[in-house]
C-alpha cells in the first residue's frame, strides 16, 4: 500500500519554514518530544491538528501527509505492470487483495479504475 509520509513531510516542511521542534510545538501547543516523535514516526499528530499543520506550511492536508488522490499516466502503468505480473506468479487471493486496496487508496482517481477494470 501507498505509505503516509507525515512524519517526513512535517520535518521538511518545519525546517524549510525555517522552525524548529520547538518552535512548531509552542505553535501547535504539544511538546518538543511530541514534534520529535511525529518526525520519527513513533507516533502521528492528532487528528485534529491537521488542519492547523497544514496551514502552518501553507499546504494542504493531503500534502501534509503525502496523499495523491489523482496518480500520473507513468505511475499508473507502473502500478498496472506490477499488479498484472503479481497475478502471473503470486496466489490470485493475494494479488486480488493487494489490486482491491490499491483501488480503494484511489478511488477518486478515474484513469486508474479504468485500466484495473
Amino acid at each position: 500500500m501507498h505509505e503516509l509520509q507525515i512524519g517526513k513531510n512535517i520535518m521538511r516542511y518545519r525546517r524549510i519554514g525555517g522552525m524548529t521542534q520547538e518552535e512548531l510545538a509552542e505553535a501547535m501547543h504539544v511538546t518538543k518530544a511530541s514534534v520529535s516523535k511525529w518526525e520519527t514516526g513513533q507516533s502521528h499528530p492528532d487528528i485534529t491538528l491537521l488542519p492547523r499543520l497544514a496551514a502552518r506550511f501553507a499546504i494542504t492536508v493531503d500534502e501534509l501527509i503525502g496523499y495523491r488522490p489523482q496518480l500520473d499516466r507513468a505511475s499508473i502503468r507502473k502500478i498496472y505492470a506490477r499488479l498484472a505480473g503479481d497475478f502471473a506468479i503470486k496466489p490470485f487471493a493475494e494479488t486480488y487483495a493487494e489490486s482491491r486496496e490499491m483501488i480503494d487508496t484511489f478511488y477518486a482517481c478515474d484513469p486508474l479504475l479504468f485500466a484495473m477494470g
